[in-house]
């Protein structure tokens, strides 16, 4: 996946600079998926709850299989922090991010 789309470029930059580093990259990729949100939606981190998400999400008019690939990407986030990662899985994670940040950009009203 090309990371044609500005927005996912930015927020996903730190991530990618620690491609290479799972602890950072994982921290990284599940905050640049959070501001993205907080950016989208004009909200605070303490409104970040699961069903919060999903609710905002879907009142926006984005793809309910696209809500379920973020809630499942900010997740795995945590818990592949603490886990055996394999660099495929890492650059899988990535572009999987890419290719939430530009489904949501189109998709969200």
């Amino acid at each position: 996946i090309k990371m044609n789309n500005r927005l996912a470029k930015k927020y996903l930059s730190e991530a990618k600079k620690q491609i290479n580093n799972k602890e950072p990259f994982y921290v990284a990729l599940e905050k640049a998926m959070h501001n993205f949100l907080k950016a989208k939606l004009h909200i605070e981190t303490s409104d970040m709850s699961k069903s919060n998400i999903q609710q905002l999400l879907a009142s926006r008019n984005a793809n309910a299989k696209t809500i379920i690939d973020f809630i499942n990407l900010t997740e795995n986030c945590e818990l592949a922090r603490f886990a055996q990662s394999s660099s495929t899985a890492i650059q899988q994670d990535f572009d999987k991010a890419v290719e939430i940040i530009s489904n949501l950009e189109k998709q969200i009203t």
